[in-house]
């Protein structure tokens, strides 16, 4: 009599991972876009949180900026810019990170309905998470060695900067790099929560749109009341010093930009309701129906112009700061180095909105693209049901475009009421801050339009494919 002795249990476990770990990893199984998209947005996310934090550093650190008599204000400057681009790179970080999630979770799902352990579904997530963030950031790294010598020509303290000055060294490389693996594995494991609980729910989409009417309320109500603050900074920093009014001007505005997001996505869910209530055709009824389910995503995709908006009036009103500030009256050293600090200002605002424009097509464009991915059955049920690619276009092209008409209005009128006791109505109003505003807005909405385009291709080739 013979005896079959069983293989080890840690062998029969660790062949099917490393088979499902290859299979998830295969691009004829993922799509080949599926895994580029998240690695080209993980790499503008790198390369440009690198290249603003280079930016700070070398203000900070710079001995051009020490011999200022403003040079301290540079600093302050810098922080406040890299605050504010912190909202459009986390969008795209985010977005990169959740940029396959949905359809992730749905395989995942199905892995959990046959049989798959929980720590197997959570290693193939982490694995593949990371891996794509990796790849993206270290794509990153070079996209970031390849923009500062464009930068570097850029003119700071009446010469280029140079390129040597825009390194941020090995440090905060690493730093960054690490930073964007670590919140990709954490966004991602974090979706993980609902296939663990609930595959079958997560595979056959039963997620219920949540509503938002009390958010709209109270949201209102704190940013008025942040509002008081900020008209309120100027009796603050008589009674607790300048130092104590800044930092309470600046928790304003970062509270006002995070009060705007609650609003905005509790307005985007309420225009999709009205939308689909109202509709008279089958992409108006598509498109607010999409946006009432997924109203968050929806402003998401576009709150980076809400800040851009923002930044455009700070910009507007020191752009009219420098033009009312004539060089003739440079007639000692202090107001020569006043007029050299707003035309930095205005340097340094322009090249904000440069990046940030760069972020905002990326992350409208690699979204549409991987929203393409995702719905591909429901477009390919669409197109079968006789509906037209035009149609499907003019849906998708108004998920988008109702929530970025509201981002920008919103954005535009946050930061001119929040401006408004700093700089007076007079400055808002001068024709060069409003061409700055209006090159702004403009400027948006076309990148988003031309970033819309890209994805055609891709949902042509998603109604087409059997």
């Amino acid at each position: 009599m013979t005896l079959t002795v069983p293989a080890p249990a840690a062998r029969r476990s660790a062949s099917p991972l490393a088979s499902l770990t290859v299979l998830f990893a295969h691009p004829r199984r993922a799509g080949l876009a599926a895994s580029v998209l998240p690695v080209v947005a993980f790499a503008v996310t790198t390369g440009v949180l690198l290249l603003v934090a280079a930016g700070a550093h070398m203000f900070y650190t710079d001995p051009r900026a020490a011999d200022t008599p403003f040079g301290p204000l540079y600093g302050v400057f810098t922080t406040v810019a890299l605050v504010l681009l912190a909202v459009p790179v986390a969008t795209l970080g985010a977005a990169s990170a959740r940029l396959t999630a949905r359809r992730r979770n749905d395989r995942l799902a199905t892995l959990r309905l046959l049989g798959a352990t929980t720590g197997d579904v959570t290693a193939l997530t982490l694995i593949e998470a990371t891996g794509l963030a990796a790849v993206g950031a270290l794509l990153g790294v070079g996209l970031y060695g390849a923009l500062t010598p464009l930068v570097g020509l850029v003119s700071f303290f009446g010469e280029p900067l140079g390129a040597a000055a825009l390194w941020a060294g090995w440090i905060i490389v690493v730093t960054v790099v690490l930073a964007v693996v670590v919140i990709a594995a954490a966004s991602a494991a974090s979706s993980l929560r609902r296939v663990h609980l609930t595959p079958l729910g997560v595979r056959q989409r039963t997620d219920a749109a949540p509503r938002r009417g009390r958010a709209l309320v109270w949201g209102t109500v704190a940013l008025a009341a942040v509002v008081g603050l900020v008209f309120a900074a100027g009796t603050i920093s008589e009674l607790l010093g300048p130092m104590i009014g800044v930092g309470v001007l600046f928790l304003a505005f970062a509270g006002g930009m995070a009060l705007l997001n609650v609003i905005g996505t509790a307005i985007v869910a309420a225009r999709g309701r009205a939308i689909a209530r109202t509709a008279t055709s089958a992409a108006r009824l598509i498109a607010g129906r999409e946006l009432a389910a997924h109203a968050a995503q929806a402003w998401r995709r576009v709150s980076s112009l809400a800040m851009m908006a923002f930044i455009a009036v700070v910009g507007g009103a020191g752009a009219c700061l420098v033009a009312l500030a004539s060089p003739g009256s440079a007639d000692d050293e202090s107001n020569a180095a006043m007029i050299q600090l707003l035309t930095d200002l205005r340097t340094g605002v322009l090249l904000t909105l440069v990046l940030g424009f760069l972020l905002l097509a990326c992350s409208v464009g690699v979204t549409q693209a991987a929203s393409v991915l995702e719905d591909r059955e429901l477009l390919v049920g669409l197109h079968r049901l006789g509906m037209s690619d035009r149609e499907v276009r003019r849906a998708r092209r108004m998920t988008v475009m109702v929530p970025l008409r509201w981002a920008a209005l919103g954005g535009a009128i946050l930061g001119a009421v929040m401006s408004l006791p700093v700089v007076g109505i007079i400055v808002l109003t001068a024709p060069a801050a409003l061409a700055v505003i209006a090159a702004t807005l403009v400027a948006g909405f076309g990148i988003v339009w031309l970033s819309l385009w890209t994805s055609v291709p891709l949902l042509r080739a998603a109604t087409r494919t059997p």
